[in-house]
């Protein structure tokens, strides 16, 4: 596989703020022809959503995509090495005339009962086999908008077609807002989007870097430089935090009550810089905001209904930001908040580089909680205390849980534990049967990092049962 073309410290943090980067593979013009004629026999022999989670397996070809040093080193840049690839996939038909979205954030399949990251841990990549020009209906991008679960205002926020060339990518943010633009051309447009996730902690640069300074010049028009900093460090494994404000703590407070995005996303990471004497403020802002709702129909997504936890889900950023500090309240939020609190403190205690004992055996005992919105936090956060006493165990047993998301959260947790969730394995050979597309999808993932002869044992037979010819067609079945 070639060298990845890593990304520069000027591009990640454009990342950062904005979002998005357009960029280019390297594969020649040939090659995108090929898939995009592919594509183009599939889209017409196959329904209207075209071959979905199967789209790699039935156009074998895409590995070279996927091995392309600009797409590898732009997705180890920003997910770190050893990133996945999820089973998830979709194949995007946008005809001559047809009708454009409206921005929504993409869901993550239980949509309604997660925390949206603000840190850079799952990604997609958006690949054209032809020339996309704005008037070809590509990607509309909102820039900046990934850190914001209410619908950008858009007389402040204006979105931006991302044309691309022939063999060109789009790499997001997994949660900006974006939307398919409408074509105008009586050409054909194809878009194949890919997700990716993090699968370790970033313990140094892992791009291009020369200089830690914030120097982004070019930023989107609503400005949450705290954010974007305290992302620029974390990316880096810094220990540098921002000077504390000017503002009384208490007026930061009063604003992320406000409940008002970003200027309330921004007030949470400037109480952050406060620290420790800025717990008691965020924890007091979850427990007012607190309540059994987690979401609206489809709030989350396209921001057609209520965003309940508003308040909430900004002060549980900024506890994060404050870290170690924050973990004894956060602990009592998990055993004795509502609902909204307990999947506040979950994801919060996930994220804070805090993974003594008392913290791993209470996220143990969170993914047994009567709310799965609740497990399904713990059981993420339980996917990055990596090797810890207590996390495997939990997890095995949330391979059995009745909802599917905690099922496959489960599946993708422990296949971040790697090769210390051996003892798991006839619990993830278990769950090669479930139900659920996506617990198989992730369980293959986990048995392979696991890497034991039993771990083989037992993925080599599912794999065998569920080979995809892509050669079989309706037209072709021997």
């Amino acid at each position: 596989m070639p060298h990845p073309r890593l990304l520069t410290d000027a591009e990640v943090q454009r990342f950062i703020a904005h979002g998005f980067l357009c960029l280019k593979t390297e594969l020649p013009a040939r090659y995108h022809q090929r898939i995009y004629d592919r594509v183009d026999a599939l889209t017409a022999a196959q329904p209207p959503r075209g071959p979905g989670n199967n789209l790699p397996a039935m156009i074998p070809e895409l590995s070279a995509l996927f091995e392309d040093p600009v797409v590898t080193g732009a997705l180890t840049s920003v997910l770190g090495p050893g990133y996945l690839m999820l089973p998830h996939r979709a194949l995007h038909n946008n005809p001559p005339g047809s009708e454009a979205q409206r921005s929504h954030k993409d869901s993550y399949w239980g949509y309604t009962q997660r925390v949206r990251n603000h840190r850079s841990r799952w990604a997609m990549i958006m690949y054209v086999p032809q020339d996309t020009p704005a008037e070809r209906g590509p990607t509309g991008v909102i820039p900046g908008s990934q850190y914001q679960t209410q619908r950008p205002d858009e007389t402040q926020m204006q979105e931006v077609a991302a044309a691309l060339p022939e063999g060109g990518f789009l790499l997001i943010h997994y949660d900006i807002w974006h939307r398919k633009m409408k074509n105008l051309t009586p050409h054909k447009r194809y878009m194949m989007k890919f997700e990716f996730v993090r699968m370790h902690e970033p313990m140094a640069p892992t791009w291009e870097h020369v200089d830690p300074a914030w120097n982004l010049q070019d930023t989107p028009t609503v400005d949450l430089q705290p954010l974007w900093q305290r992302q620029w460090a974390w990316l880096r494994h810094a220990a540098d935090r921002p000077a504390p404000p000017h503002d009384e703590p208490q007026g930061m407070a009063a604003i992320l009550r406000a409940g008002k995005e970003p200027s309330a996303i921004a007030a949470s990471y400037r109480l952050a810089a406060f620290g420790a004497p800025a717990v008691p403020l965020l924890l007091e802002a979850v427990r007012e905001d607190d309540g059994d709702e987690i979401s609206a129909n489809r709030s989350s997504v396209d921001g057609s209904e209520a965003d309940w936890g508003a308040v909430a889900r900004n002060a549980a950023h900024g506890l994060v930001e404050i870290g170690t500090a924050a973990v004894p309240g956060l602990l009592d939020l998990l055993t004795g908040g509502r609902t909204r609190a307990r999947m506040l403190a979950a994801f919060a205690l996930g994220e804070i580089r805090e993974d003594d004992d008392a913290v791993i055996a209470a996220l143990a005992r969170a993914t047994r909680d009567p709310n799965a919105a609740v497990r399904i936090s713990a059981v993420e956060a339980l996917g990055l205390k990596q090797g810890r006493r207590h996390a495997v165990p939990a997890l095995a047993k949330a391979l059995h849980d009745p909802d599917a998301h905690v099922r496959f959260s489960a599946a993708l947790s422990l296949a971040q534990q790697g090769p210390a969730a051996a003892e798991a394995v006839p619990d993830l050979e278990a769950a090669l049967s479930d139900d659920n597309r996506y617990v198989p999808g992730y369980a293959v993932e986990a048995l392979e990092r696991v890497d034991s002869p039993d771990a083989w044992r037992a993925l080599m037979p599912f794999l065998k049962r569920s080979r995809w010819c892509p050669y079989t067609t309706p037209t072709s079945t021997y």
